[in-house]
């Protein structure tokens, strides 16, 4: 498994991606991807709450992780540089 996951806490009004985020920018397993994606969102869905964390998205998502999570665009970026979120209560996993 490689995994890479910020969690995002204040921007300070920088950047398109809102206070109190996990953020997944690489997720790779061995076996089933799309069903251990949803199987982490589900995980953070439950737990990530109790410490606050109000957001799930994705960074410049080449891996097309909004696809499989039902995340919408949040920002557009120059170079095809897109992100995707969605608040934790309404991700359906």
């Amino acid at each position: 498994m490689d995994l890479y996951i910020r969690f995002w806490e204040y921007s300070c009004g920088v950047g398109s991606i809102p206070d109190w985020s996990i953020i997944i920018v690489r997720s790779n397993f061995k076996r089933n991807q799309q069903e251990n994606l949803k199987d982490l969102a589900r995980f953070f869905k439950e737990y990530a709450p109790r410490y606050g964390y109000k957001y799930l998205c994705t960074e410049d998502d080449d891996y097309k992780y909004y696809q499989t999570l039902g995340l919408k665009l949040i920002h557009r970026g120059f170079f095809r540089q897109y992100n995707y979120g969605l608040s934790l209560k309404e991700l359906e996993v």
